[in-house]
């Protein structure tokens, strides 16, 4: 987790729940406070943003006002529709990619594994990756669009060894017991607090770690299909877990967000 995506969450979390105006950089300071962030810590952060055209900024008077932008949004939303493709019914297909890259060239060969990683492909082997979404082969044909490879197959295939099933390919793929421990992290700080949801701005700091956590096992989990999956696959109850008290910890920290953006001090900065 860094200060930049908490920075994301409190503008697309709770910023634009509460109306997407645009906010004083010293309202985003006293908020993060909450999660530990020092203040040039959290101006480093929005200046980053504002470079990357996440954050837009204005002026008034004296005082400088941050906004998330069109961009932001768009990536934002763009994350969630690509997990919500690789909750699709599975097909009982393999995507694979069978890449070269010259021995020479190990920065690019970083990048591209990177970017299979990304587009929620495992290593079968060095140079063969697989997947079992039907949107992945689209998916990494725009990641490594920009990449120059010897050799770059992208193929359809299925499991013909009578030795060998599905559920041992994806145990090949992907390191399945160290992603459940992951999980079952997240599982349990949120029972730690599924009877007394914080208040106030412990509520905001829990709600943006937890969300900083359950992103980074995502960007780490394929999401395989449940056929696919281990027994007992503790991503089905963090999933729950999240709908109920996840909703209820937003619902807190959001409370929290507002009662700044109403309180006097913040009046006063942005006047």
């Amino acid at each position: 987790m860094t200060v930049r995506d908490l920075v994301v969450d409190l503008c697309t979390e709770h910023l634009d729940a509460l109306g997407g105006d645009p906010v004083s950089l010293q309202t985003l300071v006293r908020l993060l406070a909450a999660c530990g962030v020092a203040e040039p810590s959290a101006r480093v952060a929005a200046a980053a943003l504002r470079r990357a055209g996440w954050l837009g900024a204005t002026r008034r008077g004296r005082e400088t006002l941050v906004l998330p932008t069109a961009l932001l949004r768009e990536s934002v939303a763009a994350r969630g529709e690509r997990i919500q493709r690789r909750l699709d019914p599975w097909d009982g297909q393999w995507r694979m990619v069978v890449y070269s890259v010259p021995e020479t060239d190990r920065a690019a060969r970083e990048r591209v594994r990177r970017g299979l990683a990304r587009a929620g492909f495992g290593p079968l082997a060095p140079a063969t990756w697989v997947s079992p979404h039907p949107s992945a082969l689209d998916e990494v044909h725009a990641e490594l669009a920009g990449e120059r490879t010897s050799r770059l197959d992208l193929l359809t295939a299925h499991v013909a060894d009578p030795r060998l099933s599905d559920v041992d390919l994806a145990a090949r793929c992907w390191d399945l017991p160290r992603l459940a421990a992951a999980w079952s992290h997240v599982f349990d700080r949120l029972c730690a607090v599924a009877g007394q949801v914080p208040q106030g701005p412990a509520a905001l700091a829990l709600h943006l770690r937890l969300r900083a956590d359950l992103r980074a096992v995502l960007a780490a989990d394929p999401l395989l299909p449940a056929a696919l999956q281990p027994p007992g696959w503790p991503a089905r109850d963090v999933r729950d877990a999240w709908a109920d008290t996840g909703a209820r910890l937003a619902a807190a920290a959001r409370a929290h967000v507002a009662d700044v953006l109403r309180s006097p001090v913040v009046r006063t900065a942005v006047a």
